[in-house]
This record gives structure tokens, sequence and C-alpha cells, in this order.
């Protein structure tokens, strides 16, 4: 007899306000309402990112990440 396993896995989706399309990525939620200026829902430390949004906070965040890799932050 086989037994079903329970998927622990939730299926999560953007916190991003407006926005109900499936999570991508999981970022520090104050980094993402600060430097990209998303308007975040988050529930705790974490936020999570759609494609669509994900996009939006790498390029906005780009110059920060560059000059963190140089060393000049």
């Amino acid at each position: 007899m086989k037994h079903e396993r329970k998927s622990k896995i939730k299926k999560r989706t953007c916190d991003v306000k407006g926005c109900s399309e499936k999570k991508k990525q999981s970022i520090p939620a104050g980094k993402a309402a600060k430097k990209a200026g998303l308007d975040i829902e988050a529930e705790g430390s974490n936020a999570y990112l759609c494609k669509k949004h994900w996009k939006i906070y790498k390029k906005e965040t780009k110059d920060d990440r560059e000059m963190r890799q140089l060393g000049w932050n």
C-alpha cells in the first residue's frame, strides 16, 4: 500500500501589491522597498518577487551591485 506524501511546498505568489503571479526569487523585504521602490506586502523578513518584478529589482540595483563588486561600497 502506497502512502500519499503531503507536499510541504507552499504555493507562493509575488508580494508586490496587485500582482498574483508565481514567485521566482526571494529577497530581503527591506531591500525591495528601499532600493527598487516596489510596493511590498511581505509577511516577515523575505519578499517574493515574480519574474517581471525581479527584472525591475535587478535593473534598479545594478549600480549598487557593481560598486559592491569593485569594493567601492
